[in-house]
């Protein structure tokens, strides 16, 4: 690095690197949606799914880094709760649960519901983290109210939540409680929900975030005598030694640290009684993620990768024009919610499907990159857009208006050529809808318990029928789905 960036110590006003993470996070986490509904099973490498893992931690810490700049003021004092970061947050949570929800139309939630549908509702996801999560921080906050004491409790708060987190999911552990609030304990099935990201362990990501946002604010936005404590490139050289230093101790203790122990029978059940508690081979390989080494060992990955963007942002020769990932990071919310309803409101539906031929984990590589390149390219394209809507607050607001309207009607009028397609080709059905049977019975086919194809050649014929085109690994997927429905004999 040159002199100048490493002896300027003119104070932050915003935080570039945690924008470049937090932009890259949304780009790589359109990549991650494309990949898991699209590419055909086995063909994944491991490392893929590696770096995919990293997409959520990235996300939800960059969330708590920011919490600590957006709500103490540089003078120390907080800044109010209420109204702003309150709707806000509000209204990433009606988000969040609306992607869970039955549907965004009248049929989802009359004809086209089950009683599965309405259980999801409540599953646990990446934007119910991050808010439930930001929520207690900003009661950590307001409780202490004082911006260095607080960034010491997160770091405790960060270091305690993968600590206790194993013996939350044992199994058996938070069952039956109040759907709602279930998923929040572990990611175990209950009720047929799974939680994706319970705030065991993932509210240490955020925990850390707020950590490194209170020391980044310590020594780049306070200033003492007009200059703040450190450059910007100093402290990218510490956010890089402190993730080698988290990714080579969660490295090397990840393994010891959940199956190092000893193994015990009780009552006819192995247990292995290590330091992260006493559990069975399946609770152990459920919870490989939720350990302390694991979190630190992917927060490692992150600090070094943030150390990386923001070395790359400081340096770079500024162009003129859009930054695309600015806009990815500044519009996270509106290209998270696009990017989904279009792959899993719009690509994936049965009547698209039954058009394009390409369903789940129906393409190769090469498929599977251009519908990503398409999805991201078009999502950035709405970000840099929306940034430039931004500019003129009556031309917003005029078109969130207009979106209210056409979501209104979509909720009149859509999803009912889904309803047809089932009435007509009710073999294709993934679904138990209640009005399978009756039409089954006007085709000529047997009735069955929950109106679900049980044969894969009536499967087949239909679908070839309808022109939906199945790879080898496709028909093999869905046989296994039909037989599974069968009841032993």
């Amino acid at each position: 690095m040159t002199a100048a960036p490493w002896d300027d110590r003119t104070p932050s006003r915003r935080c570039d690197w945690i924008d470049q993470l937090r932009g890259w996070a949304v780009i790589v986490m359109i990549e991650v949606h494309v990949v898991n509904a699209w590419l055909l099973q086995g063909l994944r490498p491991g490392w893929l799914n590696y770096l995919n893992g990293l997409v959520a931690p990235s996300f939800t810490m960059a969330a708590g880094f920011s919490l600590v700049l957006s709500t103490f003021r540089t003078d120390g004092t907080l800044r109010p709760f209420w109204p702003d970061t309150a709707r806000r947050l509000g209204f990433i949570l009606l988000c969040a649960y609306a992607l869970h929800a039955p549907g965004l139309t009248a049929a989802d939630w009359t004809v086209l519901n089950t009683a599965q549908k309405a259980r999801e509702l409540f599953k646990i996801d990446v934007l119910q983290c991050i808010v439930y999560s930001l929520l207690i921080l900003h009661a950590l906050a307001r409780l202490v109210r004082n911006p260095r004491l607080f960034t010491f409790l997160a770091l405790a708060l960060a270091l305690y939540i993968p600590i206790v987190s194993p013996s939350l999911w044992a199994r058996g552990v938070a069952d039956g409680l109040w759907l709602p609030v279930r998923g929040l304990f572990n990611g175990n099935v209950d009720r047929g929900v799974q939680a994706l990201f319970p705030l065991f362990p993932w509210l240490a990501f955020p925990a850390f975030g707020a950590f490194f946002g209170g020391l980044y604010r310590w020594l780049r936005v306070e200033s003492t005598e007009g200059k703040a404590r450190w450059s910007e490139a100093r402290f990218l050289v510490l956010l890089a030694i402190l993730g080698a230093a988290c990714l080579a101790w969660g490295r090397a203790t990840q393994h010891p640290w959940l199956w190092g122990g000893t193994w015990i029978e009780e009552n006819g059940v192995w247990l292995l009684h290590s330091r992260s508690g006493a559990f069975t081979y399946a609770e152990l390989t459920a919870l490989s993620n939720t350990t302390l080494p694991s979190v630190v060992d992917r927060l490692g990955w992150i600090l070094l990768g943030g150390a990386a963007m923001g070395a790359v942002d400081l340096l770079r020769p500024r162009w003129r024009g859009p930054n695309p990932v600015e806009a990815a990071s500044r519009e996270s919310l509106l290209l998270y919610m696009l990017h989904l309803n279009l792959i899993f409101g719009v690509l994936l539906t049965p009547p698209v499907v039954a058009l394009t031929g390409h369903g789940w984990n129906s393409l190769g590589w090469a498929g599977t990159l251009s519908v990503t390149a398409a999805l991201i390219t078009l999502t950035l394209a709405v970000g840099v857009w929306w940034q430039g809507v931004r500019l003129t607050p009556e031309r917003m607001r005029g078109l969130q208006r207009k979106g209210l309207a056409v979501l209104g009607i979509w909720f009149v009028v859509g999803g009912w050529w889904t309803v047809r397609h089932f009435l007509r080709s009710p073999e294709l059905a993934r679904e138990p809808y209640a009005f399978l049977n009756a039409a089954r019975v006007r085709k000529g086919l047997p009735p069955t318990p929950d109106g679900l194809c049980r044969d894969p050649e009536e499967y087949f014929r239909e679908a070839a029928r309808r022109g939906v085109k199945l790879s080898p690994e496709a028909r093999a997927q869905a046989e296994t789905l039909i037989l599974a429905r069968r009841e032993p004999k």
